[in-house]
């Protein structure tokens, strides 16, 4: 996916989770395009209670449907990095992929990969592997959210 423009910056958005709403402090809509056509990609930063603590979140949606979520690692503050559980299609819609049991599939090798409790502890921590992306780099964010699109669509 490339991005062509910005095409707006809001505060305050809501977004309607199965679990209730989540209000996001500020959010970027960003028009972009792809081999299909062009496509609305928002990214929506709050700070969420997450393993434990509160943690920065980011989730990218394309086209209104969100493909990507990240959190904080623990070291944000320092690091400005943030993680994504990787997720693969299951028996029952999709599974985080174990870390560190399983291999990464090979359409993950342009990410910077990481044993999630490697960067993230707290209680619950999910033993899976995550792309870990700096907050800034909206093109690596917006490149693993447009893959989770491509996967769910297979």
């Amino acid at each position: 996916m490339i991005v062509i423009d910005i095409k707006d910056i809001k505060k305050n958005i809501t977004y309607d989770w199965p679990e209730g709403p989540q209000i996001y402090d500020f959010s970027i809509d960003y028009e972009t395009v792809a081999e299909d056509g062009k496509h609305n990609v928002r990214i929506g930063f709050c700070r969420k209670e997450i393993y434990g603590k509160e943690r920065i979140r980011v989730t990218v949606w394309i086209d209104g449907y969100p493909h990507a979520e990240f959190l904080g690692a623990d070291d944000f503050e320092n690091s400005g990095e943030v993680l994504s559980e990787i997720k693969i299609p299951g028996d029952k819609g999709e599974r985080i992929l174990r870390y560190p049991e399983e291999p990464i599939p090979e359409r993950y090798a342009r990410f910077n990969v990481v044993g999630l409790p490697l960067r993230v502890q707290g209680p619950g921590i999910h033993k899976a592997w995550a792309v870990v992306a700096n907050i800034a780099d909206h093109k690596t964010l917006i490149d693993l959210a447009a893959l989770r699109k491509l996967e769910r669509e297979r």
